[in-house]
């Protein structure tokens, strides 16, 4: 498979990023993300990739130490007035501005597949999580083939990028186990099945090429391909007197790792 390069400029997409948790439930996501982080108020949490600050709002209520890192300044500047009293820092997870065992829980949520370089973050995390502290990253996993998604049928040039964008989680669990966490497991944490007519999810703005990062890093001529597909199918069932459907059938894997104790 050639290599491709993509990457998607969310200093463009952050005014219209946070539509995606209007569109979609992410009660798996959250739950998954309360288990992990557990009760300790004096816990220092981490987000890395946090972007405009949604899943630091969702664990601000418990009372914990929470900061988050990000590459994008207009990202970043959305979850300084989301929230204002938690420390937001813009950097790269490649290198994690603070000291070693500064922090107890370390989560990054549909966002490890931007990172360039994902074996340097998993040992800069290893790095800054103290003793029994523990990682969690969720997000796609192309490589299994159960996913269906009307964005793939549409714009195949996606599904390729996303299996080099995404690890399989058979690929994470070696690399966190090879950086020094034990008890490596992938779960599936979100499960999305719809099935929509193709005008509907127009209107949603589902296919809006800021709508997700898997349209927002093709060419213009890619996606402006894609659309035409579906505008040509649309009418040509609509000449029949039919409905033209998109189906979505997803899933988010939640994969962890603890640091060991030292034994007595």
């Amino acid at each position: 498979m050639r290599q491709i390069n993509r990457h998607a400029n969310y200093d463009q997409i952050a005014g219209t990023y946070d539509s995606r948790y209007e569109r979609n439930t992410y009660e798996g996501v959250e739950q998954a993300l309360q288990s992990f982080i557990g009760n300790e108020p004096d816990f220092q949490i981490l987000e890395v990739g946090c972007g405009t600050g949604h899943w630091l709002e969702f664990l601000h209520p418990l009372g914990m130490h929470l900061m988050g890192l990000d590459f994008s300044a207009s990202m970043l500047a959305k979850a300084h007035m989301r929230l204002p009293g938690v420390p937001f820092v813009q950097g790269t997870a490649g290198r994690l501005p603070w000291l070693a065992e500064s922090f107890d829980r370390v989560f990054c949520i549909n966002a490890l597949h931007h990172f360039p370089n994902k074996v340097t973050f998993l040992g800069e995390t290893r790095r800054i999580l103290r003793s029994a502290g523990r990682i969690l990253s969720i997000g796609l996993d192309p490589h299994r083939g159960v996913d269906q998604w009307f964005v793939y049928d549409y714009f195949p040039e996606s599904l390729e990028i996303d299996r080099q964008r995404y690890p399989a989680a058979a690929s994470l669990q070696k690399w966190m186990m090879e950086a020094g966490f034990q008890d490596c497991l992938t779960q599936e944490v979100e499960h999305w099945s719809y099935r929509l007519p193709a005008r509907e999810i127009l209107r949603q703005g589902r296919l809006n090429k800021t709508a997700t990062s898997q349209l927002s890093v093709l060419t213009d001529a890619e996606y402006e391909r894609g659309m035409e597909r579906l505008h040509a199918d649309i009418q040509r069932f609509e000449y029949k007197g039919e409905t033209l459907f998109l189906t979505a059938d997803l899933r988010l894997y939640g994969t962890s790792g603890l640091i060991a104790e030292p034994s007595a």
